[in-house]
């Protein structure tokens, strides 16, 4: 015979009632871990330095977005909280920047996308009266002015600036030789 307590039915409402008060004490002490700096630095590191760990939350992430429609309202909000951030807004376009020029894999799928999204009459309508607003916006005009003063200062812009001039002639030289060759 076995024991009383061994048999001992536990109903479904407690035991989800158990998990909840064990899952929010994971959660709170996870938050706690978040915000001490040591601990997040070492888990940003292992996510740069570990494509599998990385590739694992990734994944873990898109699963859970897919899945739980709460978390992907907290996630959007949290999003549109962090882009009213100047700060949050000038380290994603540093970052992005960075990668653009380091990762080619990455600058060619960012391209592929750009060209399939302009395909679009939608999309191309809203970057038109986009445009059309910021020029209109004498802060955007001023900001776009210091950014060229900015990049006008940088060697490597200087540079590809001149390779892109250079280009430019040679492809209408070569268009002009195959006119008069024709």
């Amino acid at each position: 015979m076995t024991s009383e307590h061994l048999q001992q039915y536990t109903s479904p409402a407690i035991q989800a009632e158990e998990s909840i008060d064990e899952n929010s004490s994971h959660i709170e002490c996870q938050r706690k871990l978040r915000k001490n700096s040591a601990y997040a630095h070492r888990k940003r590191e292992r996510y740069q330095t570990d494509p599998a760990y990385a590739q694992r939350i990734r994944e873990h992430q898109r699963k859970r977005y897919q899945k739980d429609s709460a978390y992907a309202q907290r996630q959007r909000e949290r999003l549109r909280e962090l882009r009213k951030d100047p700060s949050y807004v000038q380290r994603q376009r540093e970052r992005q920047r960075e990668r653009y020029q380091t990762d080619p894999a990455y600058a060619q799928r960012k391209r592929e996308r750009q060209r399939e999204l302009r395909k679009d009459p939608v999309y191309a309508q809203r970057e038109r009266e986009r445009q059309r607003e910021h020029r209109k916006d004498p802060a955007y005009a001023q900001r776009q002015r210091e950014r060229q003063r900015e990049l006008r200062k940088d060697p490597a812009y200087a540079q590809r600036q001149r390779e892109r001039k250079k280009q430019c002639r040679q492809s209408v030289k070569s268009a002009k030789t195959q006119v008069i060759n024709h």
